[in-house]
């Protein structure tokens, strides 16, 4: 199904051509490059099929802590890097955000997290990769701030924190 999804995905986007497309998570380096064969074979049968399919600039959402920690390796494998800062932080601190006995401790300011994430943003940019954030912290104006003065080269967030993100950064 993965190949019929992607498949349609460069179909549409050889009419607008304005997709970027993003694997979401990703644990290991293997897995962006099966990911990345099936889109090539994708890409080669719409050509020979004569869809004029431009390949989309490829990323892949960086959420586990197995992907931070390739960051280098999988920031030269694409186009560009994403963060989930929601899941990173509850894979990082072993704390389910949804478990009310726990989920006090669920906190995306921890040292560690910030660490991660400064982590992150240095091997995209040293691969000369965008980073973009998103999640419950690029929609908080305080960490939204925070994360650009480390880097960020761009947030995601829901459209009801945007005035207030907006406002902060500005």
């Amino acid at each position: 199904i993965f190949l019929t999804q992607l498949r349609a995905m460069l179909r549409a986007n050889a009419e607008f051509n304005n997709l970027r497309i993003l694997f979401p998570m990703i644990t290991t380096v293997e897995e962006v490059e099966e990911a990345l064969r099936l889109l090539d074979q994708a890409h080669r049968e719409l050509r020979e099929d004569g869809w004029p399919a431009a390949r989309p600039p490829i990323g892949v959402m960086i959420e586990v802590p197995s992907a931070a920690w390739q960051a280098a390796q999988l920031a030269r494998k694409v186009d560009f890097l994403s963060v989930g800062t929601n899941d990173l932080t509850q894979y990082l601190l072993a704390v389910d955000r949804d478990n009310a006995h726990i989920a006090g401790l669920y906190d995306n300011l921890h040292p560690a997290v910030l660490k991660t994430i400064a982590h992150i943003i240095a091997e995209g940019h040293r691969a000369d990769r965008l980073v973009n954030l998103c999640g419950e912290m690029a929609a908080d104006p305080g960490a939204a701030v925070l994360l650009l003065g480390m880097g960020a080269d761009s947030l995601s967030a829901s459209t009801v924190s945007l005035p207030r993100v907006k406002w902060a950064i500005r």
